[in-house]
């Protein structure tokens, strides 16, 4: 269930949001220590889901700054007007939690414990711990310090799942973030997704119109379903999310594609291996990961360089979908033998799709800024050239494809190759997808180019590794259109 947290700050303000709240809730939680002076009958009268009464002090990560009998007063209170739930901190002094717990009428409690430091790295003993007191439904949340403590949470929900207890299991923080996916997924009671950016109660809250619309949360899901991701630092701009879990939808999948912010790739592949059947690969990690695989696809293996791992009958597989997805894209526009082609930079994303250029026959010239050498081995190895970057414009193109990272956001007004050096009938191809049209794009239309978005490519390699993962041929349109959305803020 999605549980959506009114958080005020007014009266006015809570009231409005609980109407709006309703298409997306399962639950709603009335965070009355962030409501200015909260009326809770009237809220809950105006709550057209069940409520959970929050009064939360400020040691753990409220507002509330009263007394302990105060605030207790306000839960007392929810209990005698029916209040479908309420949630007590388990660190509440044992004179006001007891009474609270033996005299709860038909109202359920949730028996919370937050850390917002770290998560233990044994959390068993406080959920026995917990277990022992008269509590309806146990809620711990922490705080990840690495992907990896998001496992413990999972771990611990498989547990309560198969002791029959209901659990609320989540890690706050960005690195928190997949629990707020996956643990309903494993038997969590609830999530916490906030109704518009800027009304978060905890750190790391996404919002509840993607845990629906986007992860599908709330969809039966059995045990059936397979969990994919990309793994990277950053990955809080890929929008492979919102593409593969479009693609899943698209073709009546149970499946999801979640981000893992990575700071260790030998750490997270040993943690989840098995959780996961397969996930993407972007930077830092694309050269490195190989070393965890079982085998490497030649073409992969050729280039150095993984960005798609598959979990097969016969162990853990790499490949590399950057070269083949952006020969779909250019080759639909133009054929590549003995076109000269320009690619600019001579980084990962440059080798994989010149090898794929030189291989169709492409006479490659690459550049390099600050990096000569690696420049003049990626020539070498694609049987081409390499120039400095300055020098670029002086070289007969035919093909254009820019490899840098120059134009991406929030950098929207840079260009990695000056317009003056742009001539009619030239094709050009920006790897760049995030802005979808950028300066280069732009001024080479402008020139009479043909010009090919970047979007594309990610389009073409994402549809490839939907075919990997799940042996189906992807639904490209309907990835397509997912990539071109943009994502909501409220």
């Amino acid at each position: 269930m999605i549980c959506v947290p009114i958080v005020g700050p007014s009266m006015e303000r809570a009231l409005q949001d609980l109407t709006r709240a309703h298409p997306l809730a399962d639950l709603v939680e009335l965070r009355l220590d962030l409501i200015d002076r909260p009326d809770l009958p009237a809220l809950l009268k105006a709550a057209t889901r069940p409520a959970i009464v929050t009064h939360r002090t400020k040691l753990e990560g409220g507002q509330f700054g009263g007394t302990e009998e105060q605030r207790v007063r306000l839960l007392r209170q929810a209990i005698d007007l029916g209040a479908p739930y309420i949630d007590i901190e388990a660190s509440t002094a044992r004179e006001y939690l007891q009474p609270i717990l033996e005299n709860k009428g038909d109202t359920r409690v949730i028996l919370s414990y937050h850390d917002f430091s770290k998560t233990l790295d044994d959390l068993a003993p406080l959920y026995e711990i917990m277990g022992e007191l008269p509590a309806d439904i146990l809620k711990i949340v922490t705080y990840a310090q690495d992907i990896t403590d998001n496992l413990k949470m999972f771990a611990l929900l498989r547990r309560a799942k198969k002791e029959g207890r209901p659990l609320i299991a989540l890690c706050m923080g960005e690195r928190g973030e997949i629990s707020r996916i996956l643990s309903p997924l494993y038997g969590g009671f609830l999530t916490f997704g906030a109704l518009e950016t800027g009304k978060e109660s905890a750190p790391g809250q996404m919002l509840a119109s993607t845990l629906r619309d986007v992860y599908r949360i709330g969809l039966p899901r059995e045990d059936g379903f397979r969990v994919y991701g990309v793994i990277g630092n950053p990955v809080a701009k890929s929008k492979g999310y919102r593409v593969h879990n479009r693609a899943f939808a698209e073709t009546g999948s149970p499946d999801i594609y979640v981000p893992f912010l990575v700071d260790n790739a030998g750490r997270f592949f040993e943690g989840f291996k098995d959780w996961i059947s397969g996930f993407s690969v972007t930077m830092p990690f694309k050269e490195e990961i190989p070393r965890y695989l079982d085998r490497v696809d030649e073409a992969a293996r050729k280039i150095g360089a993984v960005n798609t791992v598959v979990r097969e009958a016969d162990g853990w597989a790499g490949y590399n979908t950057d070269g083949a997805g952006a020969l779909k894209a250019l080759e639909e526009r133009v054929s590549l033998k003995d076109k000269n082609v320009l690619i600019l930079g001579s980084g990962g994303t440059a080798k994989a799709i010149g090898h794929s250029v030189a291989g169709r026959g492409g006479r490659v010239t690459v550049t390099y800024h600050s990096n000569p050498e690696r420049g003049q081995a990626l020539a070498r190895e694609l049987g081409g050239q390499a120039v400095h970057s300055r020098e670029a414009g002086a070289r007969p193109v035919d093909v254009l494809i820019n490899c840098s990272p120059v134009g991406m956001s929030p950098d929207v007004h840079e260009t990695p190759f000056s317009a003056g050096n742009l001539r009619p009938g030239m094709v050009v191809f920006d790897s760049v997808y995030n802005p979808p049209e950028t300066r280069l794009l732009r001024e080479a239309r402008a020139a009479g180019c043909e010009v090919i978005a970047g979007a594309e490519l990610f389009i073409h390699q994402a549809a490839l590794q939907f075919d990997l993962w799940t042996g189906r041929p992807a639904p490209v349109q309907a990835m397509r259109e997912a990539l071109m959305e943009t994502p909501p803020s409220a």
